[in-house]
């Protein structure tokens, strides 16, 4: 009876040793990568969205980091899309209703550029200052945002942090999302 009392003793306490070791070393893997208790989401909520650099579909460049002081829509869509082909015409609307305090950014995940040029032509009011259209050839700004499914838009503040994911469509131009930017710019209602 003694030799089993014993064998459970020295198990236990490997037990516990291992837990602890265990334990121990995630804990400080966290702390080497930096890694905290929130998520990307949250990451982007609270410190902002990770800047970006790419080229709209005339070759020219831009950063992200240079609309700040803007509110900033960034939307994933595809031409195939259906429901992304439904909410353009609301989402334009909504970008020239402000006037230059809103960035669209229009993120296409087409395979094709010729497919993105063929819905183009079906939406010549996609042209504008304030809209940026950008071919998504390898897909690397989805995997950053981790996009899910198209669309999906994320809606930034003025400090480029996120403030706002919609996943799906929706109506853009409306009472309640012209408060809504409204409300992000410090302006109040007109």
């Amino acid at each position: 009876m003694k030799q089993h009392l014993k064998a459970i003793i020295v198990v236990v306490i490997f037990a516990v040793l291992g837990v602890w070791g265990f334990n121990h070393w995630m804990g400080s893997r966290v702390e080497e990568t930096g890694a905290n208790n929130y998520s990307a989401l949250e990451r982007m909520e609270k410190e902002g969205v990770p800047n970006f650099e790419a080229k709209d579909l005339a070759g020219q460049s831009f950063e992200l980091k240079s609309m700040e002081g803007k509110i900033v829509i960034l939307n994933f869509w595809a031409s195939w899309c259906g429901p992304c082909i439904e909410e353009v015409p609301s989402l334009i609307k909504l970008v020239k209703e402000f006037k230059g305090d809103v960035q669209l950014i229009a993120i296409s995940g087409d395979s094709l550029r010729e497919d993105i040029d063929v819905f183009m032509k079906s939406f010549p009011e996609m042209k504008g200052e304030n809209i940026k259209i950008v071919w998504d050839q390898d897909r690397s700004l989805m995997k950053q945002f981790q996009v899910a499914r198209l669309p999906e838009s994320m809606v930034l503040g003025k400090d480029q942090k996120l403030v706002k994911k919609i996943v799906g469509t929706i109506d853009w131009y409306n009472k309640d999302s012209i408060a809504y930017v409204n409300s992000l710019l410090g302006k109040s209602a007109q």
